[in-house]
């Protein structure tokens, strides 16, 4: 059991700590010379047959609040101290709130000082803490009285811990392992040791870790668990890690120590928030209590929520709490549940970027989980940083990229896609069936997925930009076929250049108007390609532009490729390299991204769903 000591100071904290344990916390040259904490303090009380029991002594002043926050996240029990010749003191109440919002699973409060007052002051010292803690979440918690100098008390007090510490429930945590820093500090012979409380997970010896949100990569040489060596240290466990391959100063308080698959790195993180004074309407600058960190933020509330932006990355899951300050009084001013830690950069305040995050808000990943599919799409990746889980394994769903990154749908849902996707296609070859057939955006602009699933099972064909059933072939009349056969050779152009629509006009001896209208007709059946309004290609003359695309794509070292690269290797002369850059945009073979262009056939294998053979059934270990 961990026990993190709280309350005012000079009101016997570490005195306490002292009587229990036999060890003096106060371990800093100043905290001697001035007899106050100023740091974090631990100490062990060792326990007949059990784990020992793991005390962190925090500071009691106001300005080192920030140390104090830091020892008592992850703890199972606030011992809170009132001096009975004080009673309930400022800090008192700050710590008390700060317990509350930080999500302290229970309170043992007590009474010391006792050999330094009479009784009758001692009993109403009590009667003013009992009406504090009724104010609160902890409402009705025990109190005991105790002198650390005499004794009294301490007896009684080592019994109740001790009762408690058998009565703490196993920490049900999420696999993966995480544990925010609350020291770091180098040991002769051994390195750079970080220590903190092991928040979730387990990590054993040889282990490799990550610093965040440096993401700096270390491996596990020793380590010590509630104070003793150990070969591995799991969930609600006071832990000493000494890292390999992390130097002096590139490890700090503040920092989380996390495993080594990917974690939630950004600077903006969307929060649940609750004021504890009037609510804030507009933008401010706050300083964050977040872990063992402690920030500045530019908080934007919206509603229940609000966004705050960090001036450097931090790492945060969701469900983290975290506490708000006034960064000129220092006052608490408010308090957070970390919702998404990972958010779009835009549109955090929309109605439906709201609706989104009241889906999962105070809930846990499988029940998150549940909600954001019955919804619609989940992105895979996303969920698993944001909720530090390991990589998601679930039947009846189907699996797809866009752009490269991993989504999820119901089985149910993603069949209606794809049957809502070919009655639209079929419906479209009703209204015109002397065309070749609709572009994704006439038909709702479907997922790219759905589409190359659909094509892969040859329920769809693609003729270009279009699609169609394999069983449409749009005729054209007997008189514009004549024509084609005609025009189809001098479209070949030269050097891969078709003729403009009036050039062609004068091939043929007809009006450009004519020409220009035949050719509509023709690219709705799919014969030819309309690049530009002069400008019609054959299909194969797209393909091999496409092909060239995917070429320059494969050959660029960090991918993707300039419109002056298509240029000089096509040889169709600035302005239509820029028309059929575009069209290929639009037709969904390249994808722009400022200067540059990717080519969607090179993840066009990563787009298709895999299909589970287990259920026959779109799906795959997800």
């Amino acid at each position: 059991m961990i026990v993190a000591t709280a309350g005012h100071v000079d009101h016997g904290k570490t005195a306490l700590v002292r009587a229990l344990t036999g060890v003096d916390t106060d371990r800093l040259p100043e905290e001697k010379r001035r007899g106050m904490s100023i740091d974090l303090g631990f100490a062990y009380l060792p326990l007949a047959g059990g784990a020992p029991i793991a005390f962190i002594d925090v500071p009691g002043h106001e300005r080192f609040v920030r140390n104090m926050t830091a020892g008592v996240q992850g703890i199972d029990l606030a011992l809170l101290v009132v001096a009975a010749d004080d009673g309930p003191m400022p800090q008192t109440r700050e710590h008390v709130a700060i317990l509350e919002h930080l999500g302290a699973p229970r309170l043992l409060a007590v009474l010391s000082k006792v050999d330094r007052t009479a009784p009758e002051r001692a009993a109403q010292a009590e009667v003013e803490l009992r009406a504090l803690l009724a104010r609160g979440r902890f409402e009705g918690s025990e109190v005991l009285q105790v002198s650390a100098v005499t004794g009294h008390g301490l007896d009684g007090l080592r019994n109740r811990l001790t009762a408690i510490a058998g009565s703490v429930p196993p920490h049900a945590t999420a696999p993966r392992f995480r544990m925010n820093v609350d020291r770091a500090f180098v040991i002769d012979g051994i390195g750079l040791v970080a220590t903190g409380t092991v928040l979730s997970g387990a990590v054993t010896l040889g282990d490799e870790v990550q610093v965040l949100p440096a993401a700096r990569r270390a491996r596990v040489r020793s380590l010590r668990a509630n104070g003793c060596e150990a070969a591995r240290t799991t969930a609600g466990q006071r832990c000493a890690l000494a890292l390999h391959g992390v130097a002096r100063g590139q490890l700090q308080r503040g920092d989380v120590l996390a495993d080594s698959a990917p974690a939630p790195v950004s600077r903006h993180v969307d929060i649940e928030v609750a004021w504890l004074q009037a609510p804030l309407v507009r933008a401010v600058t706050l300083g964050v209590h977040l872990g063992t960190a402690m920030l500045q933020a530019r908080l934007s509330p919206f509603g229940r929520f609000a966004r705050l932006a960090f001036p450097r990355a931090v790492s945060a899951w969701h469900g983290d709490r975290l506490l708000l300050r006034d960064p000129g009084s220092w006052r608490l001013v408010g308090a957070g549940v970390v919702v998404d830690p990972l958010p779009p950069e835009r549109g955090a305040s929309r109605p439906e970027r709201v609706a989104t995050l009241g889906l999962f808000v105070g809930r846990s990943a499988e029940q998150a989980l549940d909600a954001l599919l019955t919804k619609g799409i989940v992105n895979v990746e996303w969920f698993e940083r944001t909720f530090h889980v390991p990589p998601l394994r679930a039947e009846g769903l189907v699996a797809f990229a866009v752009r490269g990154v991993r989504h999820m749908m119901r089985r149910e849902r993603w069949e209606a896609h794809c049957e809502a996707l070919v009655s639209s296609v079929a419906a479209w070859h009703a209204a015109y069936p002397d065309a070749i057939g609709p572009r994704p955006a006439d038909v709702g602009a479907p997922l790219a997925a759905v589409i190359e699933s659909l094509v892969g099972a040859g329920q769809l064909a693609r003729e270009g930009p279009s699609l169609r059933l394999p069983s449409h072939v749009p005729a054209l009349s007997a008189q514009d076929e004549v024509l084609w056969q005609r025009c189809a050779l001098l479209l070949g152009g030269e050097g891969g250049r078709p003729p403009r629509v009036h050039e062609l006009a004068e091939r043929v001896a007809m009006e450009p108007k004519m020409v220009a209208e035949f050719l509509h007709r023709v690219a709705r059946a799919g014969r030819v390609h309309r690049v530009a309004p002069n400008r019609f290609f054959l299909p194969e003359m797209v393909d091999r532009l496409v092909d060239l695309a995917v070429t320059l794509d494969r050959e660029s070292k960090k991918r993707g490729f300039t419109a002056a690269q298509f240029r000089d290797r096509s040889g169709l002369g600035r302005n239509l390299t820029i028309a059929m850059l575009e069209y290929l945009d639009e037709a969904g073979y390249t994808r722009r991204a400022g200067d540059l262009r990717f080519a969607r056939k090179l993840s066009e294998e990563e787009q298709r769903p895999r299909w589970d053979a287990r259920t026959s059934n779109p799906g795959r270990g997800v």
